[in-house]
């Protein structure tokens, strides 16, 4: 008994030590609201790298506007920025889509923005840029549900020259957890 009871104890804290000192291979899942993939989410306010070798870039959540009513509708223009980390510079394009609390969505790729999604000009290193987008809301019960919490999924795609046509195939997708109240 005492053997099987030392064994659990020795078991129990190899595996917090492991889950303590392990490198993290990216943020933590968090529960996102109904009809959203479980995965990695990041909260609101974090920053992640998105690309590779002498191409990457910090991207993260800026702000959030709330446009004027018209015909019933309404934008919510998102702000992702960009600060290239890399030695190279970089133009990308990049789709928002907002999932409400009951698993609404709004925007994605080909939609938001009226299609044309955000799109950075030359990011030169070290510099940062945010670009815009927009989702169109079509009534105020969705800027409701919006405004208790959201979950926000951006698909980057890389631009490498200004005549590039930009696949619907995203190159990055990264995933935040929009705090309630942020968007309202």
């Amino acid at each position: 008994m005492m053997k099987t009871t030392a064994l659990l104890v020795i078991t129990v804290c190899i595996l917090l030590i492991a889950g303590c000192t392990a490198p993290a291979s990216g943020p933590a899942t968090t529960t996102t609201p109904a009809g959203t993939p479980a995965g990695n989410v990041l909260p609101m306010n974090a920053h992640t790298t998105i690309g590779s070798g002498n191409k990457t870039v910090e991207v993260y959540v800026h702000s959030f506007e709330l446009g004027e009513e018209r015909n019933g509708t309404r934008d919510i223009t998102v702000y992702v920025a960009a600060r290239n980390t890399g030695t190279e510079p970089v133009m990308m394009v990049w789709f928002t889509r907002l999932t409400d609390n009951t698993g609404t969505s709004h925007g994605g790729i080909g939609i938001s923005h009226d299609g044309n999604g955000a799109r950075s000009g030359w990011i030169l290193p070290n510099t940062t840029e945010a670009a815009r987008d927009y989702v169109t809301i079509t009534s105020n019960q969705d800027l409701l549900q919006l405004s208790k919490g959201a979950v926000l999924d951006v698909y980057f795609m890389d631009k490498p020259t200004e005549d590039t046509v930009v696949s619907n195939i995203p190159d990055y997708h990264v995933t935040w957890m929009i705090d309630p109240g942020a968007i309202f």
